[in-house]
This record gives C-alpha cells, sequence and structure tokens, in this order.
C-alpha cells in the first residue's frame, strides 16, 4: 500500500472503493468465464440440436449475455440471453437462460425434444464459484494491482 492514511474513515472508503472495482473487474471475469465454461459443458456439449440452429451472436454462450452489477461490496452476476425472436414461440425477452437451467417452468418449450430436460448450468456455476478458490484468486489479484 503505497498511500498512507491519517483518518480512519479514509482508509475505509478506499478500502471499499477498490473492493467495489475489482468486483466490477477481475471477480466479474472470472465468475464470468466460469459460467461460460459450464455452458460449454452442461449445454452445448451435452445436446446437439436438429430442430434449430444454434445462434453465435447473442446466444447463451455469447460473454455480453453475462453482465455484472456492483453496488455495496456485492456483485450480482445474470445471464441475459434473450430468447430467439427468428423462432416461432411463445417465449419473448429476456429468459433463455432460465429456461435452460430449469427446464419447463415459468417459460415452456414449445417444441417437445430432449433439450426439454433441465441442463443447470447456473447451479453448476455457482457450485464452482463457492467450492473454488478462483474467485477469491481474482479478488486478491484486483486489489493487489490497487496496491492492496
Amino acid at each position: 500500500m503505497s498511500k498512507r492514511y491519517t483518518n480512519l474513515n479514509n482508509l475505509i472508503s478506499d478500502v471499499k472503493s477498490d473492493i467495489d472495482k475489482s468486483l466490477k473487474n477481475e471477480v466479474f471475469d472470472e465468475i464470468r468465464a466460469i459460467e461460460l465454461e459450464h455452458v460449454q459443458k452442461d449445454v452445448l456439449d451435452v445436446y446437439s440440436p436438429k430442430d434449430y440452429v444454434r445462434r453465435h451472436q447473442m446466444g447463451i454462450d455469447d460473454p455480453q449475455n453475462i453482465v455484472g452489477v456492483v453496488s455495496g461490496g456485492e456483485l450480482v452476476v445474470d445471464n441475459v440471453t434473450p430468447f430467439n425472436s427468428d423462432y416461432f414461440t411463445a417465449n419473448k425477452g429476456i429468459g433463455l437462460a432460465e429456461l435452460i437451467n430449469y427446464g419447463n417452468g415459468r417459460f415452456y418449450y414449445d417444441y417437445p425434444g430432449a433439450f426439454e430436460r433441465p441442463r443447470p448450468f447456473i447451479d453448476r456455476a455457482r457450485i464452482e464459484v463457492a467450492k473454488s478458490d478462483r474467485v477469491k484468486k481474482a479478488l486478491e489479484k484486483g486489489m493487489n494491482k490497487k496496491g492492496w
């Protein structure tokens, strides 16, 4: 730490600010990488579509669809992949990740098939985030970059 503090409140404020920045950058990047690994392993690798063509942009494996918001030392990550508007489906807007993860529920598959079964990539990504040290290392990396 290169900066010296004479006021405890200033130190606490700077630490909180740098934690939020690290969450927004290094930690988010690592969590997104973990989720994308599970998209590949738990969704794409277990089923090859026969009734549709997977999107290469704006699909479930598009990193831009995984977003994060930091507030008060907490990072919330969400997969906001929209349903494919090119298909004639009752599902509209954001919710594809939920449908894939849980199967039929709040959203429904319009066409029956093997892809209807839950492929819990979000659940498995959450477990990995909780159990592995990858997120801890990402936070340490971010804080080290900021001099802590």
